[in-house]
Parts: C-alpha cells; structure tokens; sequence
C-alpha cells in the first residue's frame, strides 16, 4: 500500500521541530470576541503544549491585524479608537490566562504580542513587495480567479479595499513564513529557525497561490513550514505544495 499523500490530504502534527522555532497565531479583528477570544486561543496553545512539544525551545507570538483592517470606509479615528480598546483587553486577557496557568506554562516571557506595524518595521522593503505583488496580481488571471473565489468564499465584494486587503495579509504571512520578517521575542531573540503560520481556518486560495508561485523566489530551507500553515480549527497541517487550487475548499 502507497503511503504517499494524496493531493489535498491533510494531517496533525505529531511533533514540532527541536530547534529553537516561533508559532505565529495571527488575530482577526473580528473574531477576538469568539473564535479567537483569549479563552479560545488558550485551548489552542493546550492541543499544542506539551503533547508537539520536543523541546522547550519555542516561542509563541500573538500578531493583531488592526492596522490591516484600515481598508475600510469607516472613518480612520473610529477603528482606531475600538481596535485600541479591544487589543488591550485581548492580550490582558490572555496575559491573565497564562499567569493563572504559570505552572503549566513556566515559560511566561516566551509569549509575545505584536500589532501589525510591527511587521512593516520588521521588514527591508515591504511597500515596494506590496507594490510589486499589486501588478503580479493585475496581470495574473490565475492570481485574480483565486483571490475572486476568496471574497465569494467570505460573502465580500470585489472592491479595492478588500482586494488590497487580502493581497496585503497574503504577501506579509507569505514573507513570514519565508523568514523575511525580524520578529520580537523576548525567549527566542530573533534566533528561530523556523516558524509555523497558525489560524482558525484553512488558508485562503489566492495566499496559497502566491506560495505556489513564489514571485520573490524567496527559500528558507532550514524552516520545514515555510510553505505550510497550521488549521487550529480541524488541527491539519496544510501543505502548500500538495494542493490542488481547483479542487481545494476553503470551507
């Protein structure tokens, strides 16, 4: 019997890597109340620590996408104002969850919270890449037919605000995974050698595309993910470049 994977055939994780590695939970702004309440992402820390765990060696950074969430036509102070307010009280929460659990999770300094201008600054050169991955898109039929199904997947209309939208977060988990981005932990010091993308959800058509294609011919080849992202939600690692985009769902 074969045991070579089919095309879109996913599994878990048994272990993670024993070298010094970042898991990356990145946080909708809209789901900061439910699925990805402080509560909920404390169960998600729990399916993965200690049973993945090989050695102490890991870091964990929370990454909000508020700056992200600017492609609106709502006016800028007002998101401002609600995104401060609900990413403090988000992170506190989860800061008393794990000070609560300090037993379980000794390592209080290996967790880490960031905002999304962080990742600019965190970065060479992202607005020219951004640019770049712009006229990639408009001329990509392929690019464009992904990114259409994605907003069709989510019920979101294909303006230029949503299309920026998910070009934006595609390119920066993209240059993520690649290793591209200086990412603060107090516990790993920038020293990681590999890092895991993990949401709630299987990733977007066009952000897979965009790893398919690899445009920046970018390779990190110490890191096992850096054309993976991990489903907290069905608890599959999800491989890249094992995926058919015509016959992927995203739900």
């Amino acid at each position: 019997m074969s045991n070579v994977l089919k095309a879109n055939e996913f599994f878990d994780i048994n272990k993670l890597p024993p070298e010094k590695g970042l898991l990356l939970f990145g946080l909708s702004m809209n789901r900061l109340l439910n699925r990805q309440s402080p509560e909920k992402c404390f169960e998600d820390i729990r399916h993965i620590s200690p049973s993945k765990v090989n050695k102490p060696l890991i870091g964990l950074n929370f990454i909000y996408s508020d700056f992200l969430y600017l492609y609106s036509d709502k006016p800028a102070p007002e998101l401002k104002k609600t995104f401060m307010v609900e990413v403090i009280k988000h992170r506190n929460g989860m800061m008393n969850l794990l000070e609560k659990n300090a037993l379980e999770f000794q390592l209080q300094h290996a967790f880490n919270y960031m905002v999304w201008n962080q990742l600019y600054v965190g970065t060479n050169n992202f607005n020219d890449l951004f640019e770049e991955i712009k006229r990639i898109y408009k001329k990509d039929e392929l690019f464009q037919k992904y990114l259409e199904e994605d907003c069709q997947t989510f019920g979101r209309e294909m303006k230029e605000n949503q299309v920026n939208f998910f070009l934006e977060e595609n390119l920066m988990c993209y240059l993520l995974s690649k290793g591209q981005v200086k990412l603060p932990n107090e516990f790993i010091e920038n020293n990681q050698k590999w890092v895991l993308f993990c949401y709630p959800g299987r990733a977007l058509k066009s952000h897979i595309y965009l790893h398919q294609i690899n445009p920046f011919k970018l390779k990190w080849n110490e890191n096992p993910y850096q054309d993976s992202y991990y489903d907290l939600e069905s608890k599959q690692l999800i491989d890249f470049n094992r995926i058919d985009l015509e016959t992927y769902k995203v739900k």
